[in-house]
């Protein structure tokens, strides 16, 4: 979102973690591209729709996440506690379905198919950067990574499963549209 404009691609503030979801490599150059992160939905939710806030963000301790959880430090500005908090939280939507008309940060009303919302909002950057978006795209990894008190985003992980990512992997139709990319049965709309 702001990536060009202030160069700190929306990192954490300085005494702050955020935890994020990013299409990996999307345009074959190794970079991350934005499409959400915490705490930010959550302040948008609340200006929103605030009764979203408990039914739509992950839960610590059974409680939704508060923004004020992403200040909270054991020990200040340590990028394996972030991740850990992140790992928590992001492990809880890892396997979400694409098929699913689930209220999300990107689809407060669950209008369409979390699938559908990625789908157009991969084209966007696409077409931005240049890209051809005539046949769709296949086999696009989503996966989640961690800011540390303005430092670079780093994937979230752990030494027992490796890098936390998206269960499924994206794939759209040449009319950016989701389709299941094993080829198996899906909703495609709500």
């Amino acid at each position: 979102p702001r990536e060009k404009r202030d160069g700190f691609q929306c990192r954490a503030k300085d005494d702050q973690f955020k935890c994020g979801i990013f299409f990996e490599d999307l345009l074959g150059t190794g970079e991350i591209k934005w499409i959400g992160a915490l705490p930010d939905a959550i302040a948008k939710t609340k200006r929103k729709n605030p009764e979203l806030v408990n039914k739509i963000f992950p839960k610590v301790d059974g409680q939704p996440v508060q923004i004020s959880y992403f200040r909270q430090w054991s020990d200040q500005c340590n990028a394996d506690e972030a991740n850990a908090k992140c790992y928590l939280l992001m492990d809880q939507i890892a396997d979400d379905r694409l098929d699913s008309c689930k209220k999300t940060v990107g689809n407060l009303n669950g209008d369409d198919t979390i699938g559908n919302q990625l789908c157009g909002q991969a084209k966007r950057f696409l077409r931005q950067n240049g890209k051809s978006i005539a046949d769709g795209m296949k086999d696009q990894p989503i996966a989640f990574f961690s800011s540390t008190c303005q430092g670079a985003w780093s994937p979230v992980g752990s030494s027992q499963t490796g890098n936390l990512r998206a269960e499924e992997r994206l794939c759209c139709d040449s009319s950016w549209k989701y389709y299941k990319c094993d080829g198996g049965d899906f909703r495609d709309s709500c």
